[in-house]
C-alpha cells in the first residue's frame, strides 16, 4: 500500500496537484503536510547493467592504392640547353574512375605535383582535370594491388614550342 501511495504522489507532483499522507490529492495552494518517513521507502532496488560487448576485430585490409606525381613542360621556350630544366610540378585535380567509368576519387596534387590516392585493389584510369586546352595531358590507366601503393608519374603538355 505504501508503494501505492508515493506512486500516486510522484504521479501528483506531475500534474501540480498535491498528495496528502493518506494519498489523498488536493490542489497544489491547499498546504499539506509532508509524507512521514514511515511512507517513504528506505533504499530503492538497483540496477546492474552488463558492459556492452566489445566489438569483433577483423583484420585491417592492407593498404593500396596509387602515389601520383605529376609534371608539366616544356615550360621554356625554343630548344632546351644543357642544364635547363623545362619541367615543373604540375598543381591540379585528377579524377580517378573504375573499369565501368564511374569516378571512384578526386585529388589535388600539391606545389610538388604529388598525391596520394586510397584504393582498393582493381584496375582504374586517373586522367586530369583540365579546364581548356593546356595543359594537356591523356588518361592512365593503372592496376592496383593489394597491399601495394603503384607508382603513377603524369606528363602535361604546356604547349610551348
Amino acid at each position: 500500500m505504501r508503494k501505492i501511495i508515493l506512486i500516486v504522489c510522484i504521479l501528483a507532483a506531475l500534474f501540480m496537484v498535491s498528495c496528502r499522507p493518506t494519498g489523498t490529492l488536493v490542489p497544489a495552494t491547499t498546504p499539506v503536510s509532508p509524507l512521514p518517513t514511515s511512507v517513504l521507502p528506505q533504499s530503492l532496488p538497483t540496477t546492474t547493467l552488463d558492459a556492452p560487448p566489445s566489438p569483433v576485430s577483423t583484420p585491417a585490409t592492407p593498404a593500396s592504392g596509387i602515389h601520383l606525381t605529376a609534371m608539366m613542360g616544356p615550360t621554356c621556350p625554343g630548344p632546351e640547353r644543357p642544364g635547363q630544366v623545362c619541367t615543373q610540378p604540375y598543381e591540379g585535380v585528377f579524377v580517378v574512375t573504375d573499369g565501368s567509368s564511374v569516378e571512384v576519387a578526386r585529388v589535388t596534387t600539391d606545389q610538388n605535383g604529388q598525391a596520394t590516392i586510397d584504393l582498393p585493389p582493381g584496375e582504374y584510369t586517373i586522367a586530369p582535370k583540365i579546364e581548356g586546352r593546356f595543359p594537356a595531358g591523356a588518361p592512365t590507366t593503372v592496376t592496383v594491388l593489394s597491399g601495394q601503393y603503384v607508382e603513377v608519374e603524369v606528363e602535361l603538355d604546356t604547349g610551348i614550342r
